[in-house]
Parts: structure tokens; sequence; C-alpha cells
């Protein structure tokens, strides 16, 4: 993840519930989510859409193939990661980078 995307997810906790609201919406705009061979119908009923921002989903189990990279709105956010609707948004699969390297250390 580039710097400036850093400093804009810093900068949105700093938001108003309000305004988390309208750039998840404006993200969802954006998505190619539904276009993805791993996304299936119980999502469009879950209203599941940008799972790179929002997490993984409570429908798809399977990883089959990840267009993620192709996405503009991960383009625009500098995201490195993939398959966002299986293994979570960008901050947790990081989060979990980082979890699994200092478990590591412990060994």
């Amino acid at each position: 993840m580039d710097i400036q995307a850093y400093q804009q997810m810093m900068e949105a906790l700093s938001l108003s519930k309000r305004e988390r609201l309208l750039i998840v919406e404006k993200r969802e705009q954006q998505c190619i989510c539904p276009q993805c061979p791993n996304y299936k119908e119980c999502n469009v009923e879950e209203n599941e859409l940008a799972f790179c921002t929002t997490g993984k989903s409570v429908c798809i189990t399977k990883e089959k193939q990840c267009i993620c990279p192709t996405c503009p709105l991960a383009a625009e956010l500098g995201l490195n990661n993939t398959f966002y609707c299986t293994r979570g948004s960008e901050t947790q699969q990081m989060l979990l980078e980082t979890l699994q390297v200092r478990k590591s250390w412990v060994k």
C-alpha cells in the first residue's frame, strides 16, 4: 500500500459514521465484484459489494478466479492483495500477514 493510500485510510478513522457510509456507497458504485466468477446470487441478497473495503463475504466459501487486480477501485486505492471476498479486506489481510510474521518470531 502506498503512503497516500495509507494516509487516506488513517484520515478515514476520524470520519463520522455518515461520512464513512457515503464513502462505502461510492466504492460500491465502482465495484466490479458482481462480474467475478466467485460472486454468487446470495451476495446480491445480502447486498455484499466492495469486499476490499467491507471484508469477507458471508456467502462465498470457495475461491475460483480472482478479478480483484483488474478492479478500478483496487487500483485507485493502491491495494495489493486479492480474494477480498474470502480472505478479508486489504486492512484485514495486512493485519493477518503482520500477525503471521510476529508469530514466526516467537517460535
